[in-house]
């Protein structure tokens, strides 16, 4: 997934195992070069996500391979005890079940991560706890760091303070597999520093290089090839 403009925006790499071209033989980019695994334009994708240009701005736009609040780093719904409600995610974009979107947009957490680390830094020192929340999708604030290139200035941060370097979303990605989606290498390298690993496969059998590879995400690429993953 990756940030364009801030929280209101964000693009999200689908759980995919492999890459895929149209039927046409085209390939799809995004605009910061990050190729998209999958075809925007394949029978069914507008029925499901909207036309071009009207897709749910909470939701997937399978056009820019971005992703809003409904689908990762949003408020989820809560019972009484404060437990996240599990179940169907937002427009069943991952079938599996996750915590349920609240409707209210993003966390504070993760419209803190887009402001940056000063911002982040405020909120921690506020609730210390926040590390470890828990958003739409099953995203972590590590994970919401592997979302944009700012998002990621602050992964040293999380890090230091607690944050789990090994969580799993509800897409089975760890927080290197989502900067390898997203050509991050400032957050892939805080990760590897703290002893991620570089190896950690999906529940679908992908590792951080192969889907940095799938994403053309030559950054990253590099940082996993100096730490000895090739």
């Amino acid at each position: 997934m990756r940030t364009v403009a801030g929280p209101g925006v964000q693009a999200f790499v689908l759980f995919c195992a492999t890459a895929r071209m149209s039927a046409n033989g085209s390939q799809y980019y995004r605009k910061d070069g990050v190729r998209i695994v999958h075809d925007p334009y394949s029978p069914g994708m507008a029925d499901k996500y909207g036309a071009p240009g009207e897709t749910d701005s909470d939701g997937f736009d399978p056009y820019a391979d971005t992703v809003g609040p409904g689908i990762y780093g949003g408020k989820v719904k809560r019972d009484a005890q404060g437990k996240v409600l599990i179940g169907r995610q937002y427009q069943n974009h991952n079938p599996r079940p996750g915590p349920i979107y609240s409707g209210e947009g993003y966390t504070e957490m993760s419209r803190a991560l887009s402001s940056g680390p000063e911002a982040v830094k405020k909120l921690l020192e506020l609730d210390p706890s926040l590390v470890h929340e828990i958003s739409t999708g099953g995203a972590t604030p590590l994970h919401m760091a592997g979302m944009s290139r700012k998002n990621q200035l602050s992964t040293e941060l999380l890090i230091a303070s607690g944050g789990n370097i090994e969580a799993e979303d509800t897409y089975g990605y760890r927080p290197l597999h989502r900067m390898a989606s997203n050509n991050l290498d400032i957050g892939a390298e805080a990760l590897l520093k703290a002893g991620a690993d570089g190896a950690a496969r999906t529940q679908s059998g992908e590792t951080p290089l192969s889907i940095a590879r799938q994403s053309s995400a030559k950054g990253v690429i590099s940082v996993l090839n100096k730490y000895g993953f090739s």
